[in-house]
């Protein structure tokens, strides 16, 4: 830990420090874990205080069922592949060649379409946005594979 940069970034933004093993449990509106994976678990989710979760990190969920004990405890939860995509999208474009610049913008500014649709799914059909985000990925990669083949 570094104390002085932390002290200047809470009197910068008058922000509170708070220690490592409370930040989960903290009072927030968005919790977005951004580093490690599998910090949503079946000991972190009943802890947990924040309304939204939308971060970063790659697996967030422990497990699968993870997405249910949010679900049930009223915290939507935007999967995080679906909010992070748009690195894939880019080295995507890069790596099969001609998209341009404008393309890879245009595809990245599709994510907050996208969540709202894993969102308005979940809510409409009783399910897991994870579950839902999953299923619309499936969907995804079986289309673009009959393309592939066709």
């Amino acid at each position: 830990m570094r104390p002085a940069a932390v002290q200047r970034v809470c009197e910068e933004f008058r922000a509170r420090a708070v220690p490592l093993e409370d930040l989960l449990a903290e009072d927030v509106d968005v919790l977005a874990p951004c580093a490690l994976g599998a910090v949503l678990n079946a000991q972190s989710i009943p802890r947990l205080r924040a309304r939204i979760i939308a971060g970063a990190a790659n697996n967030q969920l422990a497990q699968g069922q993870d997405g249910q004990s949010l679900q049930a405890a009223g915290i939507l939860y935007a999967p995080d592949y679906v909010i992070n995509a748009g690195g894939i999208i880019s080295v995507s474009r890069e790596y099969h060649g001609g998209a341009t610049e404008g393309q890879v913008i245009a595809d990245i500014q599709g994510i907050p379409a996208r969540l709202t649709e894993i969102f308005e799914r979940a809510r409409r059909e009783n399910r897991t946005t994870n579950a839902v985000a999953d299923q619309m990925a499936r969907e995804l990669l079986a289309r673009h594979r009959h393309k592939l083949v066709a």
